[in-house]
């Protein structure tokens, strides 16, 4: 029992109000009223030198005092607020009313030390009966703490730093108005030297010295300025000196404090959570329920996820089908290409074949044209020895001219019909019909070269129905000699 009770006192914050507000404090305090109080009547012709300065440098005191003592007493109700805590961990009273009351304590008495970290301490104390920091936790909230100290200690600091600065002003401020004074004094004093008087020179130097009173009364402004400020200065020195050693000392108990509330560092927290601090039933309860609630929502997150996959797999399936189709249709394209490649060597086979074809004819031609020349020769000599022979010619002309018109126009249809196969031809190129155009183009080619064989015939029947011994004729004349005596 003793064991007990004196670790648990040792893991108390042993302060009390005093020693956070010191006697030193409240002494030196004293002290600076007392003399104040005492030298009132200086003070107060000094302080109308220059009221407006002297009452800024008087406000900056008093606010740096209450600054000071409001420094020291907000670590006071940091320090009521570890009571709280060392009496919650007592009585083992750790409800969740007694944790909630504690954390608005937290928010209103210890504000130095309301982190998120504590929060979580706060916290700990329901499930182990104490608090129970981490080496991190303790870590981060003693430098927080040390952080906001220190930075209500520097006000204190620097609001003495502005009271030399207020009287350094105070005095150069004095100086300059006083110097200015004393310039126009001897200014006026010169001027009265130089102007003649009747008593002699005991009134000019009257006048002199009543001149350089007025300026000399003005250097008031700059020593009270200073003096003020320099005094309250040294007077802040001392009261934040006296504050923060109380301030240091408090440190050193919270971290005391702290340190004694981390497992690994007090054996007796060790000994105390191995078999008191089993969670209770509602706790259980409690984090069953959350338990059921995250496993519900991480079941309801997956099985989106499942979906979205799910979503994804059909995406894709539908795309590799895309792309399948894409090929084949690649691949029928290639292919009718391939065909299409093949008809036109087809067709340029016909095409050949039917300049083959027109050859005889032009070749035909050529012979009825040599015919008529020679034909042309005969009637020329037959005109002259029978005339009933050169009528038969000029009939035989006008059916052989007949019978060219005839070809001619054969000619024509022949060229249309030409015309019409190229232009299927390029029809066939452009749209890229399959076997069915294939066939007309065949059927087209076979037809004109019915038509051709058709004119060939006829053009040779017409030429043998006109002269029929033309050949023999021909034969026999070839060894004539013409009318010239040239053979023919």
């Amino acid at each position: 029992m003793k064991s007990d009770t004196s670790g648990s006192s040792s893991a108390n914050v042993n302060l009390s109000l005093f020693q956070l507000i010191t006697p030193s404090m409240v002494l030196c305090t004293t002290g600076f009223f007392v003399v104040s109080f005492m030298l009132r009547e200086r003070l107060n012709e000094g302080f109308w030198t220059a009221p407006q300065l002297n009452a800024t440098i008087f406000f900056i005191i008093f606010w740096a005092i209450y600054k000071a003592f409001a420094n020291n007493y907000d670590l006071y109700r940091t320090l009521r607020f570890l009571k709280k805590v060392e009496k919650a961990e007592e009585s083992s009273d750790t409800d969740r009313d007694s944790i909630e009351s504690l954390k608005k304590s937290l928010n209103s008495d210890g504000a130095m030390l309301n982190i998120q970290n504590m929060h979580g301490a706060l916290d700990n104390l329901s499930v182990y009966g104490h608090m129970n920091f981490t080496d991190n936790d303790a870590r981060l909230i003693k430098s927080k703490f040390g952080s906001r100290m220190r930075h209500e200690r520097n006000v204190v600091s620097y609001l003495s730093g502005i009271l030399v600065m207020m009287g350094l002003i105070g005095t150069f401020w004095g100086l300059l108005d006083a110097i200015d004074d004393v310039g126009e004094a001897m200014a006026e004093v010169s001027h009265s030297f130089d102007a003649p008087s009747q008593s002699g020179g005991g009134d000019n130097l009257g006048a002199f010295i009543q001149k350089i009173a007025a300026p000399l009364e003005g250097m008031g402004v700059a020593f009270s300025a200073s003096l003020f400020g320099l005094a309250g200065s040294l007077f802040l020195g001392f009261l934040n000196f006296f504050g923060g050693h109380a301030q240091n000392n408090f440190v050193e108990e919270v971290s005391r404090w702290i340190d004694l509330r981390i497992p690994k560092l007090n054996p007796h927290l060790q000994d105390k959570a191995k078999g008191q601090n089993v969670p209770k039933s509602d706790d259980l309860k409690a984090w069953l329920a959350g338990f059921v609630y995250l496993s519900t929502k991480s079941n309801q997150k997956m099985g989106q996820i499942a979906l979205a996959l799910s979503r994804s797999n059909d995406a894709m399936q539908k795309s590799i089908a895309q792309t399948e189709k894409i090929h084949d249709y690649q691949k029928d394209i290639f292919m009718a290409t391939e065909r299409m490649g093949a008809r036109m060597g087809a067709v340029k086979d016909s095409l050949q074949y039917m300049s083959q074809s027109v050859e005889p004819s032009m070749r035909l031609n050529s012979s009825i044209r040599d015919s008529l020349v020679e034909i042309s020769g005969h009637l020329s000599h037959a005109k002259s020895s029978n005339e009933d022979l050169a009528f038969q010619q000029i009939d035989r002309l006008s059916k052989l001219t007949l019978q060219m018109h005839d070809v001619n126009t054969t000619f024509q249809v022949l060229s249309q019909v030409q015309a019409n196969l190229v232009s299927e031809v390029q029809k066939l190129r452009e749209t890229g019909q399959k076997g069915d155009n294939a066939a007309a183009l065949s059927n087209l080619v076979w037809e004109m070269n019915s038509i051709l064989d058709e004119i060939r015939q006829g053009n040779t029947g017409t030429y043998m129905s006109i002269f029929p011994d033309q050949e023999t004729n021909g034969s026999k004349k070839r060894g004539e000699p013409g009318p010239d005596g040239s053979a023919a």
